[in-house]
């Protein structure tokens, strides 16, 4: 059965440590905490590699959110493993190893029941391993998130692959870093020049903001006072307002709005736990009452 929305991202055992508390080899990676945000709004389907060591009771998880696992493929390798940290304020994560050795033997081959979903979005990943899957598909709304390693590193692969997409994910100082320019509401308007219809700027606890060729919207983050853990929150949000969207009759701003506050909504309930834990048990009205607060009023995370 074909998904209404195919999700593409990495799966990874993690290493993390907060100021709050330190873990090792627990589940995270963008493709987890987007497919499961997705997943509360639409059917949702994974392209995504797994390691030998990757755990059988979160692959259950997964499936009892309904997203199908058809096109995750189990390999005899370690699962791709970040280690890192968060101090301070948690605004910029710290990176000590990645080890990612799996994807030299990983194909990114979608089944023949997903090459035709409504809606793909590119979690962040190298740029040629989204183009891989961009060649594969054939949909109607295509988003793509991006980080400061590609823009460093694979710049010119990852001007292709923007101008292919519709919406663009990206966070301020990746925007900034991107088109080289301080101002963030001259840099969406740099980046729509890219090639995106629309370009979405996370701002952390200060939002985000929305750019088209038609509007510029700056809209608020939720308020939250138990504050944990950052890690997959741009996921969440990217991976809930692509959820919201495959169940629009157009794509245009109002639903973007719309769209972003969803998001926003998730990745505030993500925050509030270490890792994927709260996000794993989220439930719609929990999400459904926070998007309320933020139509009808500002709050940040």
């Amino acid at each position: 059965m074909t998904s209404k929305l195919l999700v593409a991202g990495v799966l990874a055992l993690d290493d993390l440590k907060t100021p709050y508390r330190s873990e090792k080899r627990i589940v995270g990676g963008a493709g987890i905490y987007s497919s499961i945000s997705s997943s509360i709004f639409t059917e949702t389907a994974l392209v995504a590699a797994i390691g030998n060591d990757f755990p059988k009771a979160i692959m259950e998880k997964i499936e009892n959110h309904a997203i199908n696992t058809q096109s995750v493929k189990n390999l005899n390798y370690p699962t791709f493993h970040w280690s890192g940290e968060y101090t301070g304020d948690m605004s910029q994560a710290i990176t000590h190893e990645t080890d990612f050795q799996i994807n030299e033997h990983y194909d990114w081959e979608i089944s023949s029941e997903q090459k035709n979903s409504n809606l793909l979005l590119l979690c962040n990943n190298d740029p040629n391993i989204q183009s891989k899957v961009l060649k594969q598909v054939n949909s109607d709304l295509i988003a793509m998130d991006t980080m400061n390693l590609w823009i460093d590193i694979t710049k010119e692969k990852l001007e292709e692959v923007v101008k292919q997409v519709d919406l663009l994910f990206i966070n301020d100082a990746e925007a900034q870093l991107y088109v080289g320019e301080d101002n963030l509401d001259k840099a969406g308007k740099k980046l729509l020049r890219k090639g995106p219809k629309y370009v979405i700027i996370k701002r952390g606890e200060r939002g985000s903001s929305l750019y088209s060729s038609k509007i510029t919207k700056h809209l608020s983050a939720f308020k939250v006072s138990n504050f944990i853990d950052p890690t997959g929150a741009g996921d969440s949000f990217a991976g809930a307002v692509m959820g919201y969207l495959s169940g629009v009759s157009e794509f245009n701003e109002d639903n973007m709005i719309k769209a972003m506050n969803y998001g926003s909504a998730v990745a505030s309930i993500t925050v509030e736990g270490f890792g994927t834990e709260s996000i794993m048990n989220v439930t719609k009205k929990e999400v459904e009452k926070r998007f309320s607060i933020l139509s009808g009023g500002p709050g940040r995370i």
